[in-house]
């Protein structure tokens, strides 16, 4: 998979463009935060579990959605007919679900992580306005909340579109999967649509 994200990229650095322009600057959005998740469905059977089955279980499903905060820098090669952008952000997300467990709810799953991402993403404009977006996330997880041993990298594939404001400024809406689990065992995948400015300051 690496493989083909390397050659794609090195493909469009020599055909695509004809003439390049370094752009460089800020970035900043909210990143809308769920994750796929087994469903999760209480064992209310007591001599099941004392037999070691397990509380919760079920099929998969998405945990809720959250929107928390992104940030950080990025350097894009503009061309003529697309761009590649290299960018560095601080991401804060969320996994939250809760149960109905009839009379009160429980909460099942709160996880709030925070990560150092690497985002290569290769963009190909469809209009004057408008372009298409596809990439590799390399994650890696600087904090969490809680005793859970959740798993310090976490790389992503990218896809999505944008939308330039002006020659300059373009706004991204992208959608990344975590290839790996959060937990391992756990069937629990990270699912961010974020949503982020891109302001050049050259």
């Amino acid at each position: 998979m690496k493989r083909i994200f390397i050659i794609a990229f090195i493909f469009i650095s020599l055909t695509v463009f004809s003439q390049v322009r370094l752009r460089y600057g800020l970035t900043a959005g909210v990143n809308v935060s769920t994750a796929i998740l087994p469903e999760l469905k209480l064992n209310t059977d007591v001599n099941s579990i004392l037999k070691g089955d397990n509380v919760v279980q079920g099929n998969p499903q998405l945990a809720d959605y959250i929107a928390m905060y992104k940030g950080g820098f990025f350097v894009r090669l503009d061309g003529g007919i697309g761009s590649i952008k290299f960018n560095i952000n601080y991401d804060r997300t969320n996994i939250y679900k809760s149960l109905d467990a009839g009379i009160f709810t429980i909460n099942a799953l709160d996880i709030d992580l925070s990560y150092l991402n690497f985002e290569l993403t290769g963009n190909l404009n469809i209009f004057k306005h408008f372009y298409i977006s596809a990439g590799y996330v390399p994650s890696i997880l600087l904090n969490h909340h809680g005793n859970l041993n959740i798993n310090p990298y976490d790389p992503k594939l990218l896809t999505g579109f944008g939308i330039r404001i002006n020659d300059n400024v373009t706004i991204d809406l992208n959608a990344l999967f975590g290839i790996n689990e959060i937990i391992d065992g756990s069937y629990i995948h990270n699912l961010i649509i974020p949503v982020t400015l891109n302001i050049p300051l050259n």
